[in-house]
Order: structure tokens, then C-alpha cells, then sequence
């Protein structure tokens, strides 16, 4: 009789040892969403025309971009928040860029000096 009982004990202490971390563990992932959807905005290839407020110190400024293949001037508000290549990377008029923004509020979201492709390898 006491074999049976210390067999049942070691078979509900087993399974109570392997549920309650995989509980535990299961308890703590987040539900899968699927894959980060991409920021909708308008992307250009533009040169910069014209910075018209640039403040080093908050990272904010203002900047007329022309769309090389359109040849429409759009002004844009870049932050700390707009993703660059480098955050100490300031546009200056004549760098050729590629922008990605909001159609709606004209903020850049993401802000990169554009390399031309016959330009020297550096």
C-alpha cells in the first residue's frame, strides 16, 4: 500500500513540477501580432533648398525639399524623432536627400543624405 501511494505522489509531484513553470512561462509572453507594419507616409527624392530654422540644440528645423522628379517644393519639419543616418547630421541647401514623410503634418520621418550612384567611392 505504501509503494502505491509514494508512486502516485512522485507521479502528481512530477506533474505538477513540469505544469507549473510551463504555466508560469506562458503567463509572461505577449500576444504575436504579426509583423511592424511599416510608417504609411510619402517617400522623395529631393534636394535641399533652403533650411530656414535649424536649432542645434533641440535637433528641430525647417527645410524646403524640391522633388527631383516633380520638381514640387515641400516644406518639411524635421526632429529628434525623424530617423537619420546620424543623429549629428545637419541638412544644409544643395544635399541631395531622400525623405520619407507625413502628407498630412509635413513631418519628416525619416531624413537621408541621398549618394548618387557615379559618385566616387569614398
Amino acid at each position: 500500500m505504501w509503494l502505491v501511494k509514494s508512486i502516485g505522489a512522485s507521479v502528481l509531484g512530477l506533474c505538477l513540477g513540469l505544469t507549473i513553470p510551463v504555466a508560469a512561462l506562458s503567463a509572461d509572453k505577449e500576444v504575436y501580432n504579426g509583423p511592424d507594419v511599416e510608417q504609411p507616409g510619402r517617400t522623395i527624392h529631393g534636394k535641399v533648398v533652403k533650411v530656414d530654422k535649424q536649432d542645434n540644440g533641440t535637433g528641430q528645423c525647417d527645410v524646403s525639399v524640391e522633388n527631383v522628379q516633380t520638381g514640387e517644393v515641400v516644406q518639411l519639419h524635421l526632429d529628434k524623432s525623424t530617423e537619420r543616418e546620424r543623429q549629428s547630421t545637419e541638412p544644409s541647401a544643395g544635399d541631395l536627400v531622400v525623405v520619407k514623410y507625413d502628407e498630412n503634418s509635413k513631418h519628416a520621418l525619416t531624413f537621408v543624405k541621398d549618394i548618387p550612384k557615379d559618385a566616387p567611392a569614398q
